[in-house]
């Protein structure tokens, strides 16, 4: 297995180191293209004036010495492109030749190890002491041959592969000592892993060179594997394997990548034995070297960010598994590590290291994580606002604007926390309290007050989208808390038949109240939230009223009850957004409105006093569609005119397809002449109102 993995151990190391050369080569002419770029910037001056014809023999030779090396430094930009052209015959030497070649060399030595070690070498009377020690010093012959070309600028590449080459065979045969000799036991390879490790990362830190260092990585998480040796000491060996990755990054701050790297193969090495609480030591003591490591950082880049909240992530992970169903350890857990994130922001803020934030970010986490884990359901909700309303202060007074986000994310959890909490197996917004006085008004109010503090706080700092924003989101929870009142105070109190009917009715009332209150808010603010929040439960309320209205309860008595005081609170809401917003449509939807009540109440009057009434559905039609066209008329209003005249037709269909056909000889004499004298009477209105103009 050893054999296969170095295998593909080199193969990857050849396609990275030719990406690396690459890489290097055009860091290189990039470099020296911009040494020549300043060159030329100072020779320009001189070099540019054609107007001086007259000039002393010293000045002369002086401008020729001085554009020769201009000369000079032009041809080869000149000529840099014919270059580039004839570079492929070049770059496909360079490549084979000066890279690949020499890597397959090396694969093809370490496999003449492998091959003299497992089938060549039992044909000579050769002891296992005698292969691991022939292995040990082939390996060492090739890191020190290496180390003696690396003095030659020309095979400094050459000799990254050799002492790569070196290494691979040493790591193998730590392995065979264990897996095939049975010479060394696992403390021991795990011991040479190390020693191995660390000589890899100076050198590697030495020559600056990537090929090393991903050798070093992928042997030593090799290690653990063909070792044998406990758990325990593998995963103190991976750690130990971080530190050492860390010490080289911090030297080397461009290869900060493979600290995220090490994080996360680390991390699933722990995973299948840090699952409880007793093996908490382990991802707490990784975590805390990748704090130090953060401390000695001294700038932020994404790289580092990305490392920091890797860290984080692992940390965390881990502490949920161990802990999950033990909530105080837990909670002892996170609050701890809110305290020490705490003190990085506060050191790092000091340093004037960019991370800070970073810290702040992971604080505000875990403390959101210590109240989701420990406490219920309405102390979170509490906790939560108060939090929130805590940074919205801080913002103001510190001018913390990156906290924001937080701030709004703790408000978003507080939402959803309201509208899920549970006392006593039941949500809190449906619970049956006694009226205002209850946990209900609680767990409202405290969010709501605490968003609406912060959205002052934020409109006198000119963030008028967050005050918007804050703004509905405190509104629309009171109407929510109202919604759970009423149906708790009718679930209680009211008469069986009439709860559910009054319930809709008075929700529906709400509703339209709320609508008028976000248009107005639309209207001062001209903030999108309101209207489309208005809008949305306008049309919905609407939808409701028209749908659920057509409701008769026994007893419930025409024209005094809720559903006419929902048909006029839509109709006042049609009118009054038709005032605010100047819009005609809103006119006759308070008209159609109005048609739909006096349909509704006419039909409760036969419903609940039998069909000898059964005239008064006609009569009501023919009364207000003619007390709209009339009024229309008088006043000159269009709208009404218009909308007297569709529901004339309409009731003009109605006594002559339905009551012709289905009521009885007096009911059709009441609803002809009513029709007819109202026609007649429309008529007039509007021809002697046409004759007076």
């Amino acid at each position: 297995m050893a054999f296969f993995a170095f295998c593909i151990l080199f193969v990857w190391i050849m396609v990275l180191q030719s990406k690396v050369d690459k890489l290097e080569t055009s860091i290189r002419f990039f470099a020296n293209r911009l040494d020549k770029l300043k060159q030329e910037e100072k020779s320009v001056e001189p070099a540019i004036i054609p107007k001086e014809p007259e000039i002393s023999p010293t000045s002369e030779i002086e401008n020729v010495q001085i554009s020769e090396p201009e000369i000079i430094n032009e041809k080869p930009i000149e000529n840099s492109a014919p270059k580039v052209v004839k570079k492929e015959n070049f770059d496909i030497q360079s490549a084979f030749l000066g890279n690949i070649f020499n890597k397959v060399g090396a694969l093809a030595i370490i496999i003449a190890v492998v091959i003299f070690i497992k089938l060549v070498s039992p044909f000579f009377v050769i002891t296992p002491v005698m292969k691991l020690v022939l292995g040990f010093l082939l390996g060492l012959g090739s890191i020190f041959g290496g180390l003696y070309l690396n003095k030659k600028d020309t095979l400094k590449k050459y000799s990254e592969v050799v002492i790569g080459t070196g290494f691979g065979v040493l790591f193998i045969m730590t392995f065979c000592s264990y897996s095939l000799f049975n010479i060394f036991n696992g403390v021991t390879v795990i011991s040479l892993g190390m020693v191995l490790l660390m000589s890899i990362y100076l050198l590697a830190d030495r020559m600056k060179t990537l090929s090393l260092l991903v050798i070093g990585l992928i042997g030593g998480y090799l290690t653990p594997v063909f070792s044998g040796a406990g758990n325990d000491v593998c995963l103190w060996y991976l750690i130990f394997l971080n530190m050492v990755s860390l010490v080289y990054t911090l030297r080397n701050s461009g290869y900060s990548v493979v600290n995220i790297v090490n994080l996360f193969i680390t991390m699933v090495y722990f995973m299948p034995y840090v699952i409880e609480p007793s093996k908490p030591l382990y991802p707490i003591v990784l975590w805390l070297i990748y704090i130090v490591y953060d401390l000695l950082r001294d700038k932020n880049s994404f790289h580092c960010t990305l490392c920091a909240w890797v860290n984080y992530f692992v940390l965390t992970f881990f502490t949920l598994i161990m802990f999950y169903n033990a909530h105080i350890q837990l909670g002892y857990m996170l609050a701890s590590a809110a305290c020490i994130y705490a003190g990085m922001a506060l050191v790092s803020r000091r340093a004037k290291n960019e991370l800070y934030k970073n810290y702040e970010y992971s604080l505000l986490i875990s403390l959101w994580l210590f109240v989701l884990f420990i406490l219920n359901d309405i102390q979170s909700v509490l906790v939560w606002s108060l939090t929130a309303l805590g940074i919205t202060w801080l913002v103001k007074i510190y001018k913390l604007d990156y906290l924001i986000k937080f701030a709004n994310f703790y408000y978003g959890t507080v939402l959803a926390g309201v509208l899920l909490a549970q006392d006593g197996g039941e949500f809190c917004m449906l619970g049956h309290y006694i009226p205002v006085w209850n946990l209900r008004t609680l767990i409202f109010a405290v969010p709501v007050l605490s968003m609406l503090l912060s959205s002052k706080i934020y409109k006198s700092e000119n963030k008028n989208i967050i005050c918007d924003y804050l703004t509905f989101a405190g509104v629309s929870l009171s109407y929510i808390y109202l919604l759970g009142e009423i149906n708790s105070w009718l679930a209680v109190n009211a008469a069986n038949g009439f709860v559910n009917f009054n319930k809709l009715m008075i929700f529906i009332i709400l509703g339209f109240i709320y609508t008028l209150q976000t248009k107005r808010l639309y209207l001062t603010t001209k903030s999108m939230i309101f209207n489309i929040a208005g809008c949305t439960i306008g049309c919905f309320t609407l939808l409701c009223l028209v749908m659920l209205s057509y409701d008769y309860p026994q007893g419930y008595l025409p024209v005094l009850n809720f559903r006419f005081a929902a048909y006029a609170a839509a109709i006042s809401a049609a009118l009054i957004l038709a005032k605010w917003e100047k819009f005609d449509i809103y006119k006759y939807l308070a008209v159609f409105l109005g048609f739909l009540l006096v349909h509704s109440e006419s039909c409760s009057v036969p419903y609940l006093y039998g069909s000898g009434w059964q005239y008064v559905i006609s009569l009501s039609w023919v009364i207000y569609s003619g007390a709209v066209t009339i009024g229309g008329i008088l006043s000159n209003k269009r709208h009404l005119i218009n909308s007297g005249i569709v529901i004339i037709i309409l009731t003009i269909f109605r006594i002559f397809i339905y009551d012709l056909a289905k009521v009885d000889m007096l009911y059709k004499l009441i609803a002809f002449l009513a029709l007819g004298i109202i026609l007649m009477l429309v008529s007039y209105i509007y021809t002697s109102g046409k004759k007076n103009k």
